[in-house]
């Protein structure tokens, strides 16, 4: 089990652009606390001193009183101060942990991404983020202030009366053991609900997404996968609830029994004649705001404990590794090339490869398809050369120089991509074909909507080009967003394109335009495109066929591998056969 102040103020210095501030902040709650524990230690000599009318420790009453509203001053300017530093490091955090979040994401690779994260960041940096705020403004100040005080008055009871001081300090490990077993509950409760709750957000965002699809089936009134969420984190929400509960009775009835203990052991001591009758009174009104501070403990460390997965979600992202690249540019020895030499790979240690001993070459400004059964790792190869990943083995190259000697900016500068699932930000349609290159020109924009299609669609919308595309593009069809990555990529003038099904969500009509346009880009880059259309298979200068094991099956254009037989002459043959169904003739 965890200490809640042990491993949170690493995480916390982490997700506040001005660290610093975190230390000093804590200093100031740990002084507060020492001015709290000295004017309530203060409390038993002034009682005394007013019970016999003479001094005590050198002060009589009045010097006491001196001393008592000198540290009540004391307290409320450091209290002031704890408050101001605290809350400045809490509106820092506020302010700062986007840009924090968003940096970090920026630096991870590709291939990160493709983990179910979109719930999990949408909640942490929206309807978390206030609660993840309340850290620094109201629970760790506290808690160092009353742990302070705490000792404070431990240490001035063994001062006063070393019998007491020894029974204030046998009640610390207890309250330390009542912490240690309340947070322990609260974290089981926590483990219980969270991952549920997370699962949850993905299945409300899921919903959100697909509501064509839902709607198109009938499905949009009862669509399963978030009802099973839903009943799902209400069970463990409930679950989580009896044990968190647990964890506050149990702190609950230790705090009453510590009090009680303490009462009648400071009772015994003075029927004993060991402690005056007054002294004794003071000390029990001390032992119980002594109780109090520590109950105040144990809640602020259960406070802390239910912000821990706020926390461990920050983190994770504060503290995920990016891919390791050099600091400077490499030199390319032959730009326009891809090169895989021997490479094996698989998303995760456990799991079996889905590429294996793959090698293929790519000369520059040439086109090479991939092709092969589901599954045989097309599309990885793809992302391999896009860094999505690293390889488990062997070299991926672009421009003649491996991968991960070069640095995101230098290879991402010579690559364009298309995809099969094509994003588009919610701008006007010109915009979203600008983000090719920012320096374009309106022409140059222009110029490639009209080889990649882009421009019949503007013209069909209301607005033309200035016309809004939606979130992720919803305002437009697969094929119409696909013909704008298209034309991006067209725009982008990279040496490099790789397309990936680029034509699977056109109909022949549009695919004409999809066809012009990779044949623009061959014109002016070296192409990899991963393909099932006969046409755009055939074209290629050289087609590498993979199969179900993840290996290079055949290399060789499109006449040497149909003439060999094998995997890709039966795939021709059946793309063949079925370019040439049509329906039967009723009649007939």
């Amino acid at each position: 089990m965890n200490l809640p102040l042990i491993d949170i103020v690493p995480r916390l210095r982490r997700m506040t652009s001005r660290p610093e501030r975190l230390g000093p902040a804590l200093g100031i709650a740990a002084v507060t606390g020492l001015a709290e524990g000295l004017a309530l230690a203060a409390l038993l000599p002034a009682i005394s001193s007013l019970a016999s009318g003479e001094p005590v420790w050198g002060l009589t009453i009045g010097g006491w009183l001196w001393v008592l509203a000198i540290l009540a001053v004391a307290s409320f300017g450091l209290y002031y101060l704890q408050q101001q530093r605290t809350y400045a490091v809490a509106l820092d955090f506020l302010n700062s942990i986007h840009r924090l979040v968003g940096d970090q994401v920026a630096k991870q690779p590709l291939g990160w991404f493709a983990r179910p994260l979109a719930g999990r960041l949408s909640r942490m940096v929206s309807s978390e983020l206030m609660m993840s705020g309340e850290i620094f403004a109201h629970m760790m100040g506290p808690l160092v202030s009353r742990v302070t005080a705490a000792l404070t008055i431990v240490i001035a009871a063994w001062f006063w009366n070393p019998l007491l001081g020894l029974v204030l300090t046998v009640s610390i490990p207890v309250f330390v053991l009542i912490t240690l077993a309340s947070t322990h509950l609260m974290r089981r409760g926590s483990a219980i609900h969270e991952p549920e709750e997370v699962n949850l957000a993905n299945r409300i965002v899921e919903f959100a997404q697909c509501q064509g699809a839902l709607r198109s089936c009938g499905r949009s009134d009862n669509f399963p996968p978030l009802a099973a969420a839903l009943e799902d984190t209400r069970a463990a929400k409930t679950r989580a609830q009896w044990i968190e509960t647990v964890g506050l009775l149990l702190s609950g009835a230790a705090t009453q029994g510590v009090i009680v203990a303490l009462i009648t052991v400071t009772g015994s001591l003075a029927v004993a004649g060991t402690l005056e009758p007054i002294p004794a009174l003071a000390f029990i009104g001390l032992a119980l705001r002594f109780s109090s501070t520590l109950s105040t403990i144990t809640e602020s460390a259960m406070g802390l404990e239910s912000r821990r997965p706020l926390l461990d979600a920050i983190d994770e992202v504060l503290t995920a590794e990016p891919l390791p690249e050099p600091t400077s540019a490499a030199e390319l020895s032959a730009p326009g090339t891809v090169e895989l030499e021997d490479v094996t790979f698989a998303y995760s240690p456990n799991a079996e490869p889905v590429l294996r001993g793959v090698s293929l070459s790519v000369p520059a400004g040439a086109m090479v398809a991939l092709v092969g059964p589901s599954g045989s790792g097309k599309t990885t190869i793809a992302r391999l050369i896009s860094r999505f990943h690293d390889a488990d083995s062997g070299t991926v190259k672009v421009g003649g120089v491996p991968v991960t000697e070069q640095t995101t900016e230098q290879l991402m500068s010579q690559l364009s991509m298309v995809f099969q699932d094509v994003y588009l930000f919610d701008d006007t349609l010109e915009t979203n074909v600008a983000v090719g290159r920012e320096d374009a020109s309106p022409e140059e924009i222009r110029r490639a909507a009209d080889l990649a299609g882009v421009t019949e669609i503007a013209e069909r919308l209301p607005d033309g080009w200035q016309s809004r595309v939606g979130e992720g593009g919803r305002a437009l069809s697969g094929g119409e967003r696909q013909r704008v990555a298209i034309a991006r990529a067209l725009l982008k003038r990279s040496p490099i394109v790789l397309l990936d099904e680029a034509t699977s969500a056109l109909d022949v009509e549009n695919e004409a335009n999809i066809v012009a346009a990779v044949e623009q880009l061959r014109r002016q880059a070296t192409i990899l495109i991963i393909a099932h259309r006969l046409d755009t298979i055939a074209a290629a200068d050289l087609i590498v066929s993979l199969d179900d094991d993840g290996g290079v099956e055949a290399q060789g254009t499109h006449g040497e591998l149909v003439a060999a037989g094998g995997t890709y002459a039966r795939f021709w043959e059946r793309l063949h056969q079925a370019q040439g169904w049509q329906l039967a003739d009723a009649k007939g």
